[in-house]
């Protein structure tokens, strides 16, 4: 399916854009909206923010694969190389998909460095990110567009911005295109826990969330009980796995530990459980059904605010029963499965380029 809107964008000469993310998943952010600009756009590319935690070449690339960045090399640069690479090339947007406070140091410096020139500025939020925050808001305070990505956050953050006395405008933008039935696939035994990097808090939170899976693997020896770690690791919930096997409490073979991109265990998936955030949004796009897990807690810590309402939550039992659900339609509109029809932030963007070309942009 095809991500360029269907009502027409204004003719300007194709604005070129510049994206800056500072981390993996953010550079497939980045991809997949620089994706969605007409192929007769001016698109400058991509680039990653160097910082401390910058992410590895191989990293970057397996998060760019299935957009249209796929294979590109995509350049590590400093602050300082974006500023002259920003200076050199002069783009009419800049987009900054990156954590606040780089956010806020490269929009001061974007909007402020040059005299005759003034790009336009824009910023998405992370995923999800949900409840509003006042700190991502006041990070973006001098960007010109904020990029949201569902109904939701459009609504929570406009409003927000209005109680600051902040004049940045909010867009739409989707990131996980329409898709109207789940993808043929062969047998699907696999049962997912995408782990969260501190969470669960605590030896005894982690055990008994172990346990529950080592005890489904050891019940359904007709399903594969999957451990996904991430590429980043999850450390902490690793030597709770092999501290409960040293001692006997559970079998090795119960559990199988992987990491690598999250969407490579989608094919065989029956379902997927977890504690929130991005692996149930990635889970719900690619059509599997999902297990939001709330035995630890719910609330904005646990990242899973947004669900509420969704029909996914669920707690351990249930995990153990293998059963997993399906979002109702009216929270997918409103949170972040919206149709692409209905995304407006390239509007917005070219409608402020234009500003820009005429002087006029404040």
């Amino acid at each position: 399916m095809s991500l360029v809107p269907t009502r027409p964008l204004p003719v300007l000469g194709s604005p070129a854009v510049l994206a800056i993310a500072d981390s993996a998943p953010r550079a497939r952010m980045s991809a997949v909206m620089l994706g969605a600009l007409p192929e007769a756009s001016g698109a400058l590319g991509l680039a990653v923010l160097r910082s401390a935690d910058t992410p590895s070449p191989a990293r970057i690339r397996a998060e760019l694969e299935g957009t249209r960045y796929v294979g590109r090399r995509v350049p590590l640069l400093t602050v300082g190389q974006v500023r002259r690479l920003v200076r050199r090339r002069r783009p009419d947007a800049i987009l900054l998909n990156c954590s606040g406070p780089h956010t806020e140091a490269l929009s001061w410096s974007s909007r402020s460095f040059l005299r005759r020139y003034r790009p336009v500025v824009a910023s998405s939020l992370p995923v999800p990110a949900l409840p509003a925050a006042e700190g991502e808001w006041l990070h973006r305070s001098r960007v010109d567009l904020v990029v949201a990505h569902s109904h939701h956050e459009v609504d929570e953050y406009t409003n927000l911005g209005e109680k600051l006395g902040l004049k940045g405008q909010v867009g739409l933008a989707s990131l996980y295109p329409d898709r109207d039935e789940r993808p043929e696939g062969g047998y699907r035994n696999r049962v997912v826990f995408a782990a969260r990097p501190g969470l669960p808090a605590g030896t005894l939170g982690r055990e008994t969330l172990l346990l529950t899976l080592a005890g489904l693997g050891e019940d359904r020896p007709d399903l594969e009980v999957v451990l996904h770690v991430g590429p980043e690791g999850h450390p902490e919930l690793l030597d709770t796995w092999k501290a409960l096997v040293r001692s006997g409490s559970a079998r090795e073979s119960a559990l199988t530990v992987v990491s690598g991109p999250l969407r490579e265990q989608f094919d065989r998936a029956r379902g997927l459980a977890a504690l929130g955030s991005t692996p149930v949004l990635e889970a719900v796009a690619a059509r599997v059904p999902s297990l939001v897990i709330t035995d630890f807690g719910v609330g904005p810590d646990q990242g899973n605010s947004v669900f509420e309402g969704s029909g996914l939550f669920g707690d351990l039992k249930d995990l153990r029963a293998c059963r997993f659900h399906r979002p109702s339609r009216a929270w997918g509109e409103r949170n972040h499965f919206h149709p692409v029809s209905d995304d407006d932030w390239m509007e917005r963007l070219y409608d402020l380029c234009g500003q820009a070309a005429r002087g006029t942009l404040r």
